[in-house]
C-alpha cells in the first residue's frame, strides 16, 4: 500500500527534534504531555497518557489482552509501555514514517521486546480486517485518517467483537457563530499538521457507531495541558511571518504554524484535547 507522502514526509523530517526536545526522555513519546495529579516531571507528563490507557484496559475487560493494535505508533513509546504492564500480550505498532519504523524497530531489538511487538511501515488506513486485537490505540493519530468512516472502518475490522478502541487526540469544541473560533486557527492547525479529520467529538462518535463501535466513556484532558511555555511564546512571535511567508508547506515550519494556533485553540477553547474509549459491539446471536 502507498503511504500517504505528505505525513510520511511530515514525521521523516521531525522526528529526530520531537524526540530530542519533546520531554519524554526514555519513553520515547512524541504526544502530548499531560501534568495529571502527583506528575512533576516532563517524562512523567508525556507518559501519564499511557497510565491512562492501561487503567482504562484493566477496568473493562476481563483478562490481559491478547493482541493491541497501535494506529500511528511513532517509535513505539506506548507499545513498550503496554508491553511491561501486560507481559503477555502481543503488539503490532503501524507508522507511515520510515524513520520511526527504524527507530522503534532498532528500540524494540535494544529492549528485548522484538519476539513481541513488532513494527510495520504502512498507512494505518485500510488495512485488511484481520480481526486480531483485543485492543486499538490511537494516540493523536485519528486526526491524520483522511476521514473519520475510514479511520473507524479500519479500527472495527481490526478489532474482536467486545474490543476496545482508545483515541486521544484534539477535537473541535463550541459554536463557529459565538465569536469563540478562529477559522485562519483552524485551518493552520490543520495544514500545518497535515490534519484532515480534525473534527468534533459528535462526527468522531457518529463514525464510529456507524462502524459498530459505542462510545464507553469520554474525558477531557485538557485542562492537564500547560500552555505558555518560553518556546510556545517565541514560536507565537514569528508564527504570523512564516504564515505570510507560506511555509506551511515545510514540515519544521508547519510544525510551528500548527502548533502556534494549536495553542490559542486551546486558549480561546475551541479546541479540547479528549480520550474516547469505544467498544466493539459483541455479536448477536
Amino acid at each position: 500500500m502507498k503511504p500517504r507522502s505528505n505525513v510520511a514526509h511530515y514525521y521523516d523530517r521531525n522526528t529526530g527534534r520531537f524526540l530530542r526536545f519533546g520531554g519524554g526522555g526514555v519513553s520515547h513519546a512524541i504526544h502530548r504531555q499531560l501534568w495529571g495529579p502527583g506528575v512533576t516531571t516532563a517524562e512523567a507528563a508525556a507518559g501519564y497518557i499511557n497510565l491512562r490507557i492501561v487503567e482504562k484496559i484493566e477496568e473493562i475487560l476481563p483478562s490481559e489482552p491478547a493482541g493491541i493494535v497501535d494506529m500511528g505508533c511513532g517509535v513505539g513509546g506506548t507499545v513498550f509501555h503496554l508491553a511491561e504492564r501486560f507481559p503477555r500480550t502481543r503488539f503490532t505498532g503501524i507508522t507511515i514514517s520510515p524513520r520511526q519504523h527504524g527507530v522503534a524497530t532498532r528500540l524494540a531489538d535494544e529492549r528485548l521486546l522484538a519476539e513481541r511487538c513488532r513494527f510495520l511501515e504502512d498507512d494505518f488506513q485500510g488495512l485488511d480486517p484481520v480481526a486480531v486485537a483485543d485492543v486499538v490505540v490511537a494516540i493523536e493519530s485519528f486526526t491524520h485518517s483522511d476521514t473519520p468512516q475510514l479511520f473507524f472502518s479500519t479500527a472495527a475490522g481490526l478489532l474482536r467483537a467486545g474490543g476496545l478502541a482508545i483515541l486521544v487526540d484534539d477535537f473541535l469544541d463550541g459554536d463557529p457563530e459565538n465569536g469563540a473560533w478562529a477559522p485562519g486557527q483552524v485551518s493552520a492547525l490543520r495544514k500545518g499538521w497535515r490534519l484532515k479529520s480534525l473534527c468534533a467529538v459528535s462526527e468522531c462518535t457518529n463514525a464510529a457507531e456507524r462502524n459498530g463501535l459505542r462510545v464507553v466513556s469520554q474525558t477531557d484532558l485538557t485542562g492537564f495541558i500547560r500552555l505558555g511555555r518560553p518556546r510556545d511564546r517565541l514560536i507565537s512571535l514569528f508564527s504570523p511571518l512564516m504564515e505570510r511567508l507560506q511555509l506551511v508547506g515545510i514540515p519544521f515550519f508547519g510544525n510551528m504554524i500548527g502548533g502556534n494556533a494549536l495553542q490559542m485553540g486551546l486558549r480561546g477553547g475551541y479546541l479540547k484535547y479528549h480520550m474516547l474509549v469505544l467498544r466493539k459491539e459483541e455479536l448477536s446471536g
